[in-house]
Protein backbone atom coordinates (compact mmCIF):
# COMPACT_ATOMS: atom_id res chain seq x y z
CA UNK A 1 0.00 0.00 0.00
CA UNK A 2 1.65 3.26 -1.07
CA UNK A 3 1.71 5.97 1.58
CA UNK A 4 1.11 9.55 0.52
CA UNK A 5 3.29 12.34 1.92
CA UNK A 6 2.12 13.26 5.41
CA UNK A 7 -0.03 10.12 5.71
CA UNK A 8 0.55 7.87 8.70
CA UNK A 9 1.73 4.33 7.89
CA UNK A 10 -0.99 1.88 8.88
CA UNK A 11 0.01 -1.27 10.77
CA UNK A 12 -0.24 -4.52 8.80
CA UNK A 13 0.80 -7.03 11.47
CA UNK A 14 -0.54 -7.53 14.97
CA UNK A 15 0.78 -9.90 17.63
CA UNK A 16 -0.83 -11.00 20.82
CA UNK A 17 -0.65 -13.73 23.42
CA UNK A 18 -2.74 -15.46 26.04
CA UNK A 19 -1.42 -17.34 29.05
CA UNK A 20 -2.51 -19.15 32.19
CA UNK A 21 -2.30 -16.70 35.06
CA UNK A 22 -4.25 -18.87 37.48
CA UNK A 23 -7.65 -17.31 36.81
CA UNK A 24 -10.60 -19.59 37.55
CA UNK A 25 -12.45 -19.36 34.21
CA UNK A 26 -10.66 -17.07 31.76
CA UNK A 27 -7.08 -16.17 30.92
CA UNK A 28 -5.47 -12.80 30.24
CA UNK A 29 -4.78 -11.91 26.64
CA UNK A 30 -2.79 -9.00 25.28
CA UNK A 31 -2.15 -7.45 21.89
CA UNK A 32 1.47 -6.34 22.24
CA UNK A 33 2.53 -5.37 18.71
CA UNK A 34 2.53 -2.79 17.41
CA UNK A 35 3.09 -1.37 20.89
CA UNK A 36 1.17 1.79 20.01
CA UNK A 37 -1.99 -0.37 19.70
CA UNK A 38 -1.46 -2.49 22.82
CA UNK A 39 -4.55 -3.61 24.71
CA UNK A 40 -5.76 -6.31 27.07
CA UNK A 41 -8.74 -8.52 27.60
CA UNK A 42 -9.78 -11.93 28.86
CA UNK A 43 -10.91 -15.04 27.10
CA UNK A 44 -10.98 -18.79 27.14
CA UNK A 45 -9.25 -19.33 23.78
CA UNK A 46 -7.01 -17.59 21.25
CA UNK A 47 -10.10 -16.13 19.53
CA UNK A 48 -10.09 -13.49 22.27
CA UNK A 49 -6.93 -12.04 20.68
CA UNK A 50 -8.74 -11.86 17.33
CA UNK A 51 -11.55 -9.90 19.01
CA UNK A 52 -9.08 -7.44 20.50
CA UNK A 53 -7.43 -6.94 17.09
CA UNK A 54 -10.87 -6.39 15.52
CA UNK A 55 -11.57 -3.67 18.09
CA UNK A 56 -8.23 -2.00 17.34
CA UNK A 57 -8.81 -2.14 13.58
CA UNK A 58 -12.28 -0.65 13.96
CA UNK A 59 -10.81 2.21 16.02
CA UNK A 60 -8.20 2.83 13.30
CA UNK A 61 -10.92 2.98 10.62
CA UNK A 62 -12.94 5.43 12.74
CA UNK A 63 -9.81 7.48 13.48
CA UNK A 64 -10.52 7.08 17.20
CA UNK A 65 -7.17 7.87 18.84
CA UNK A 66 -8.86 8.34 22.22
CA UNK A 67 -10.03 4.71 22.24
CA UNK A 68 -6.50 3.56 21.31
CA UNK A 69 -5.00 5.62 24.11
CA UNK A 70 -7.61 4.37 26.59
CA UNK A 71 -6.92 0.73 25.68
CA UNK A 72 -3.17 1.22 26.08
CA UNK A 73 -3.65 2.95 29.44
CA UNK A 74 -5.95 0.13 30.62
CA UNK A 75 -3.28 -2.46 29.77
CA UNK A 76 -0.58 -0.41 31.48
CA UNK A 77 -2.69 -0.16 34.67
CA UNK A 78 -3.59 -3.86 34.64
CA UNK A 79 0.02 -4.90 34.01
CA UNK A 80 1.28 -2.72 36.84
CA UNK A 81 -1.38 -4.00 39.24
CA UNK A 82 -0.70 -7.67 38.37
CA UNK A 83 3.07 -7.29 38.05
CA UNK A 84 3.15 -8.58 34.45
CA UNK A 85 5.99 -6.45 33.10
CA UNK A 86 6.24 -5.68 29.37
CA UNK A 87 7.87 -8.84 28.01
CA UNK A 88 4.72 -10.24 26.39
CA UNK A 89 6.51 -11.09 23.13
CA UNK A 90 8.95 -13.31 25.04
CA UNK A 91 6.42 -15.28 27.08
CA UNK A 92 7.34 -18.92 26.56
CA UNK A 93 4.40 -20.47 28.37
CA UNK A 94 1.79 -18.61 26.31
CA UNK A 95 -0.24 -19.07 23.16
CA UNK A 96 0.85 -16.45 20.61
CA UNK A 97 -1.13 -15.27 17.58
CA UNK A 98 0.18 -13.25 14.63
CA UNK A 99 -2.43 -11.64 12.39
CA UNK A 100 -1.47 -9.95 9.12
CA UNK A 101 -3.93 -7.67 7.40
CA UNK A 102 -4.32 -5.73 4.20
CA UNK A 103 -6.07 -2.38 4.29
CA UNK A 104 -8.79 -1.22 1.89
CA UNK A 105 -8.17 2.47 1.24
CA UNK A 106 -10.70 4.85 -0.30
CA UNK A 107 -10.18 8.58 -0.57
CA UNK A 108 -6.85 8.19 1.23
CA UNK A 109 -8.47 6.71 4.35
CA UNK A 110 -8.86 3.14 5.59
CA UNK A 111 -12.43 1.90 5.18
CA UNK A 112 -12.00 -1.84 5.65
CA UNK A 113 -9.43 -4.61 5.98
CA UNK A 114 -8.87 -8.23 5.08
CA UNK A 115 -7.02 -10.77 7.16
CA UNK A 116 -4.38 -12.25 4.87
CA UNK A 117 -2.82 -14.64 7.40
CA UNK A 118 -3.21 -15.85 10.94
CA UNK A 119 -0.62 -17.99 12.70
CA UNK A 120 -0.66 -19.48 16.18
CA UNK A 121 2.26 -20.81 18.13
CA UNK A 122 2.91 -22.13 21.58
CA UNK A 123 5.68 -19.86 22.79
CA UNK A 124 7.02 -16.78 21.02
CA UNK A 125 6.61 -16.71 17.23
CA UNK A 126 9.73 -16.78 15.08
CA UNK A 127 10.75 -13.36 13.79
CA UNK A 128 10.42 -13.16 10.02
Amino acid sequence: MPVEKGQKQLPTEFRGCQWDDGWEFDAPCVVYAPWEYRCEGAGGNSGAIDSLVDDVLYDIIRGDDQAREARAAALDREAKWRGWGRGYSRRRRAWHVTIKIEWVIMGGKPVDYSIISREESEGPPERR
